[in-house]
């Protein structure tokens, strides 16, 4: 039996998250290097000890050994996936009855075995496992913690022994099994998707989060219940009514190109939008489960196809601080402040700022923009390449004598400033203001790529949406920069033409095996 911890899942591992975002572990994988190998066997080896030392257990002979192999290798390619590179973070566990996770993994393991060894592994002192529970949140009501596990420093120790633990690595040592991706016709893959998209709620599609509370030195972010389905929203905002059903006819419409698509190279899988508490926030779509076009890595998806066809990938460059930029300038006391780069520069490596490292510059500006608060030391997130290249003031004092403008961030930038000083007190206030900027950048980053997709959908072609790019077949790359020049120029964002226009640089990433031009 999987023994109960009596912590709050919810704490210091994953409280950054959503309640709903936990990742689930990913059982796709499967060792492909020499190292990721000898890490398996040792464990393997372990288990068949610990399983052969209790007399009340059959002995494990070379076949049950080889499945045991094979199941392990699955569960530790998970844990050393989803939680190395999210710095040891919990994964989620899914439940018995989530069959069309299942049904991807069966070749790999089955529910039943995942658990017989989950629960060895937790005996080994190699895993810890959260249990499922339901707490009591501020308002009374009450939120589902899901069943989460998570690897203990002796397997830190392990993984570190046999280098395991190299975020570069992660997607060489542990490769997406081709057969967990499906190998049916297109025929066959559409009448499943047709048949699982069917049985999905359409209202739960579409999300709506609560206003967040910050608690620490930190401002950590915790969330007061769980998402609100359309629905329910629906009910409480009855003006929300033509927003909600455009949104779901979108998501609508979305789900059935995508799911009735031969797309090979990652799992297939729902996707949703996650709305904030008002419409001006968030909106960006997501994808449920492991090892989807969103969750594998950059290298991972060069290898995509859709519908036989290698694909490409269109972003906006530096979306984030071109939006912010824009969005800056149209306030006539911050306007002078305001400094856009020409066409065709690197926004992230712009006059002075090409002395330090653009990775560095680029995580500083995206972090502070999207929490609205102007970082002053690098976060636990930081990759330690950029930790160490380079001191977070230096990057800071650098970025603002570019951009001065990005200091402006307060409630006179907000376009419902009243939706939100009416949420906190005065210890809570400056922190949500931040939280909000962000979250309406995002909005507005979404405004755009949804805009362009549906155009493509409208076109009938099926497009993969990332946050601020999509994944298209290579022959709808002119269509699809097109798309999102045309939806810069629309009237449902509160941007005039001309700014909008001049801010987003659609940019080409080719997702192939030979020339590769990276403008994120």
């Amino acid at each position: 039996m999987t023994k109960a911890i009596a912590e709050n899942t919810d704490t210091k591992e994953v409280s950054v998250s959503p309640f709903d975002i936990l990742p689930y572990i990913s059982l796709s994988r499967q060792p492909n290097s020499k190292q990721s190998r000898e890490l398996v066997s040792f464990i393997v080896g372990l288990l068949i000890k610990h399983r052969n030392s209790n007399p009340k257990r059959r002995k494990v002979g070379p076949k049950a050994a080889e499945r045991l192999q094979r199941q392990t290798a699955a569960i530790i390619a998970g844990l050393c996936y989803g939680c190395v590179q999210r710095d040891h973070k919990a994964v989620a566990a899914p439940k018995a009855f989530e069959s069309d996770f299942w049904k991807r993994t069966d070749t790999l393991i089955c529910n039943r075995a995942f658990w017989a060894n989950i629960a060895d592994l937790e005996a080994l002192g190699l895993v810890e496992v959260f249990k499922r529970k339901r707490i009591k949140s501020n308002d009374g009501s009450f939120i589902s913690v899901p069943l989460a596990i998570i690897p203990t420093s002796l397997f830190q120790s392990l993984a570190i022994k046999y280098g395991c633990n190299r975020r570069e690595t992660l997607a060489s040592d542990w490769a997406l099994c081709p057969s967990a991706c499906g190998t049916s016709t297109k025929a066959l893959r559409a009448t499943e998707a047709s048949q699982s998209f069917q049985s999905i709620d359409p209202y739960s599609l579409l999300t709506f989060g609560h206003w967040p509370i910050f608690s620490g030195f930190n401002g950590r972010t915790r969330y007061t219940g769980m998402p609100l389905d359309a629905y329910t929203a629906l009910k409480d905002n009855p003006a929300w009514e033509t927003a909600i059903t455009e949104k779901l006819s979108l998501m609508e419409r979305l789900n059935k190109a995508v799911l009735g698509a031969d797309i090979q190279g990652c799992i297939q899988s729902p996707l949703y939008m996650r709305q904030g508490p008002k419409l001006w926030l968030g909106g960006r779509i997501y994808t449920k489960g492991p090892d989807t076009f969103q969750t594998i890595t950059k290298e991972e998806r060069k290898h995509i196809t859709i519908n036989g066809e290698p694909v490409a990938e269109v972003d906006i460059q530096a979306a984030v601080l071109s939006i912010a930029l824009r969005w800056f300038s149209m306030f006539p006391d911050i306007s002078p402040s305001v400094v856009i780069p020409p066409l065709g520069a690197d926004p992230y490596q712009f006059k002075e700022l090409s002395r330090f490292p653009r990775d560095a510059v680029k995580h500083w500006v995206t972090v502070s923009l999207l929490r609205g608060k102007l970082l002053t030391q690098w976060t636990e997130g930081t990759p330690p390449a950029i930790r160490q290249s380079v001191r977070c003031s230096l990057v800071r004092k650098a970025v603002l004598s570019v951009y001065p403008c990005l200091g402006c961030i307060g409630p006179e930038v907000l376009p419902c400033p009243s939706d939100v000083l009416k949420q906190a007190d005065e210890n809570q206030r400056q922190r949500l203001i931040g939280w909000s900027f962000g979250q309406f950048l995002i909005r507005l980053e979404c405004s755009i790529i949804q805009g362009a997709i549906d155009k493509l959908l409208s076109a009938g072609i099926v497009a993969l949406p990332l946050h601020d790019a999509l994944i298209v077949p290579q022959s709808a790359v002119e269509a699809t920069k097109e798309a999102v020049r045309a939806n810069t120029s629309g009237t449902k964002l509160p941007l005039t033409t001309a700014a909008l226009f001049g801010c987003i640089n659609a940019s080409l990433t080719y997702l192939n095996n030979h020339t590769k031009k990276d403008n994120h």
